[in-house]
């Protein structure tokens, strides 16, 4: 791989730009790219008067509810008042949506049982669980599948 960078003085923002071979999984790239400071990437939390700092890599799932949104992690629940939609678009493309109240982080699912009750998943090293509405099972257990 080669990496090129030049200084523009009249660019007021970084411009990358990726030539790729013609068989390259353009999505898998642009997800890895996406995920390259996902380890780094923190949010802001709140839990008893106090604000904390989550690494996004530790949340397990986020669930909305009377105008704030749950922050689950293996050991604690954080709230945030940042509306679901927000924190969707700015969560690496591990974190999916599984209802309409819900999002989750793929890298941490345990595993994923559909049953007549419902779709339920369960994480790891965590007794936390969550379902899967139904519009939302396929989608998940494609992605899942996928990754392997």
């Amino acid at each position: 791989m080669k990496i090129h960078v030049v200084v523009d003085d009249s660019v007021s923002e970084p411009d990358v730009t990726i030539r790729a071979a013609a068989d390259t999984d353009v999505n898998e790239l642009v997800a890895a790219l996406e995920d390259v400071g996902a380890a780094q990437r923190r949010l802001t939390v709140r839990q008893r008067g106090q604000n904390f700092q989550v690494a996004v890599t530790d949340i397990l799932f986020l669930e909305a509810a009377d105008h704030q949104v749950m922050v689950h992690t293996a050991l604690d629940v954080f709230t945030t008042r940042q509306p679901l939609y927000e924190l969707a678009a700015n969560l690496p493309t591990t974190f999916q949506r599984i209802s309409k109240s819900a999002i989750l982080n793929r890298e941490q699912i345990f595993s994923l049982t559909k049953s007549v009750t419902g779709n339920l998943v369960q994480f790891q090293n965590s007794h936390k669980q969550i379902y899967v509405s139904r519009r939302y099972y396929k989608a998940l257990r494609e992605a899942l599948e996928e990754k392997g």
